[in-house]
């Protein structure tokens, strides 16, 4: 009778490995996936149970081959690796007659689920997803986004969450319930207009890990967990002669004034604004106007449209001062108010609104509405450059499509929440912003790159 097998498992060279003593030579298996012994363990248990099926069909010759995918295979190919496998099983020659193929192929498959379960967190899941290592593997089925906000909520308010004396990253997604669920949503850190977002987060993870990963066989949360959508709260917007205030106040950083100014006449999102690089401009017209193209915004799509005359030809001029040959808003235009070096990167906008605010009433702007915070409505915020794009817009006649086309907005229905406000502006005939170029001190004394083909009468067609 064989000897059993046991297996023996060890950590060297910074991974961990697993040897078997097979036909009387000990042979070695790296296991490239685990990170810990208990991931280890639940690895060779894996290894073992493929040994001891080989052994059952005589074909103990083929198990290097099956142990070191096994060892190195990830949660899918594990799956696939006990497949085939089943595959195997099902010719075995035996007195008693063999199961049926296709519940063999689903135990199979099942007991690496089972397995691969027991080994992998929640964290080592969500790492996956937000490094889009996930739409890798499920192309079409799992897109592909930029997780920045789904990161700063995981590492903020869930997985260093501790339930029952273990935090929920190092849970595995097996043992993951309502209860832990339950009580991430509970923290009395989690600021209340966050908690359906965090929810949601945790509610896609658990469907992901259920299909198409198939790392567990069912979510653990029913048709109608998901918290209720926070309710739509009033929000601010600027007028013309507030935005002229800002862009006429010079104690604020020439960069941040150009990023304020072509937020309100242009509207695109905060991600594809302040990533904005050089390249993605076209300036060089000869009748002084430009054209932006983006090529990936959130909604997956591209974006191109004709800019402002006056904002092309702000953005001619501080091409021209620009420190950066890449980025439109570089972290390099920044005063250097701290000791470190400053990089050529993006700027960071990360506590914009509270500067915008503090701007405001430096240049005097006081308007209440602006700074209020209630049950009924939020002070203003860097996202609403775009709300007073939207109803500055829709104010003086643009289309919807010419909106959406450069907001990104896809229904109808996001559009309305703007246009009470937009026929109150209507009526008060405010107008439009003033040219870009013309607003900011520095650039209406500076000459223009291009001869100053765009002229004030042309960028004042919105006006």
């Amino acid at each position: 009778m064989a000897r059993p097998i046991k297996g023996h498992v060890y950590f060297s060279h910074g991974a961990w490995f697993v040897s078997f003593v097979l036909a009387s030579k000990k042979e070695h298996f790296r296991l490239t996936q685990c990170q810990s012994r208990a991931q280890t363990d639940a690895r060779r248990n894996v290894m073992l149970e493929v040994l001891n099926k080989l052994r059952q069909i005589g074909k103990e010759h083929l198990a290097v081959a099956f142990l070191r995918q096994a060892g190195e295979a990830d949660a899918r190919q594990l799956s696939n690796v006990m497949v085939l496998l089943g595959g195997l099983l099902d010719g075995t020659e035996c007195e008693a007659p063999p199961p049926p193929a296709k519940r063999l192929l689903r135990d199979s498959a099942m007991a690496a689920t089972t397995a691969l379960s027991t080994m992998m967190t929640v964290q080592e899941f969500a790492d996956l997803w937000i490094s889009n290592e996930l739409a890798r593997r499920y192309r079409r089925r799992v897109k592909e986004i930029d997780h920045t906000e789904n990161a700063r909520r995981l590492k903020n308010h869930i997985l260093p969450v501790i339930f029952r004396g273990r935090s929920i990253g190092d849970t595995p997604l097996s043992e993951f319930t309502l209860d832990h669920a339950d009580h991430v949503l509970a923290q009395s850190t989690l600021p209340e207009g966050s908690v359906r977002q965090v929810a949601q987060i945790m509610h896609r993870l658990l469907r992901l890990a259920e299909f198409p990963a198939r790392i567990i066989e069912r979510s653990p949360f029913p048709r109608g967990w998901l918290p209720d959508p926070n309710p739509i709260k009033a929000r601010s917007y600027l007028f013309p002669l507030e935005d002229l205030a800002l862009m006429r106040h010079t104690d604020i950083p020439l960069v941040k004034r150009v990023y304020i100014g072509v937020a309100h006449r242009e509207g695109p999102r905060r991600g594809n604004l302040v990533t904005l690089t050089w390249s993605s401009l076209l300036l060089e017209f000869e009748d002084g106007g430009g054209y932006l193209s983006l090529d990936h915004t959130k909604n997956g799509r591209d974006a191109n449209w004709a800019l402002d005359p006056g904002t092309a030809e702000a953005l001619r001029r501080w091409k021209k001062v620009c420190p950066s040959n890449t980025y439109v808003f570089p972290e390099l235009a920044l005063p250097r108010a701290r000791r470190r070096p400053l990089q050529d990167r993006p700027m960071h906008v990360s506590h914009f609104s509270d500067e915008l605010r503090a701007w405001l009433l430096e240049c005097g702007v006081d308007r209440q509405k602006l700074f209020e915070r209630n049950k009924h409505r939020i002070p203003l915020r860097a996202h609403d450059l775009r709300a007073s794009f939207v109803t500055l817009a829709l104010a003086n006649g643009r289309t919807e499509a010419w909106v959406t086309t450069r907001t990104g907005h896809t229904t109808s229905a996001m559009l309305n929440r703007y246009r009470r406000d937009a026929e109150s502006i209507t009526e008060l005939n405010l107008g439009w912003f003033a040219p870009l170029h013309i607003a900011i001190p520095e650039f209406s004394t500076m000459d223009s790159p291009a001869n100053d083909n765009c002229s004030a009468a042309g960028s004042s067609e919105r006006v």
